[in-house]
């Protein structure tokens, strides 16, 4: 009687350790699985923000770009300039001078007389200073392209010589048909013109400006000429 309920206690003790190791290894599995899959999710969620860091990479570095790339500067901008403030100059000294010049040169002269005088020569000064804005006031003093954008920003002179910034799309740029004689292109209905020689070769290609280059114009009619003649 002892010695079967010594085998009972056995087969019982025996048979609790093999539910306390089954317990304990799928606990071990699902630990093991919890960790997978923490492991994934956490890949996941690191492809993503690696995806997203690469997006703001790119996103800086266009910004980068469009900032840092080489500007259009024309070689005559502050020559121009100067011509400007120049002419604005003899225009005051014109306004102020004049009239006390007739004034004190032909005093006896009727009032209708040094009028008309002084109207001639201060109408004759603001007639060139208006004309000489009308000439260079599609010059550009300097010129930004925004690739990323597809807009151009350029510099020019108002007509007391101070700059200021215009921008138009890139795809509004077509050429003009106005005579005046400083014109390249025209967009949005202003006009402007830049020194082709001197517009860094990225935004000349990237702009296209060949069509609106009459150097470039004339050496493509010659070697269609010659393409004939061959």
């Amino acid at each position: 009687m002892s010695s079967s309920a010594t085998r009972a206690r056995r087969l019982a003790s025996t048979a609790a350790r093999a539910t306390s190791s089954s317990a304990r290894a799928s606990t071990a599995v699902e630990g093991a699985n919890r960790a997978r899959d923490a492991r994934r999710r956490g890949t996941n969620r690191g492809g993503r923000r690696d995806d997203d860091d690469d997006d703001e990479k790119d996103a800086r570095k266009r910004a980068t770009d469009a900032t840092t790339r080489e500007a259009y500067v024309a070689a005559l901008g502050d020559t121009v300039r100067k011509v400007k403030v120049l002419s604005l100059a003899s225009l005051a000294v014109t306004v102020v001078g004049c009239p006390t010049f007739v004034e004190l040169s032909q005093p006896e002269l009727a009032f209708e007389a040094k009028a008309a005088v002084n109207a001639t020569v201060i109408g004759f000064g603001g007639f060139t200073t208006a004309l000489l804005q009308w000439f260079i006031s599609p010059y550009v003093r300097s010129m930004r392209l925004d690739a990323s954008k597809g807009t151009v920003t350029a510099r020019k002179l108002k007509w007391n010589a101070s700059e200021y910034e215009t921008t138009f799309a890139a795809s509004a740029m077509k050429e003009s048909e106005s005579s005046r004689p400083l014109v390249s292109w025209e967009a949005d209905g202003k006009h402007y013109y830049v020194e082709m020689g001197m517009v860094p070769k990225y935004m000349y290609d990237e702009l296209d400006l060949a069509r609106f280059d009459d150097q470039a114009k004339a050496e493509a009619a010659a070697r269609e000429m010659d393409e004939e003649e061959e």
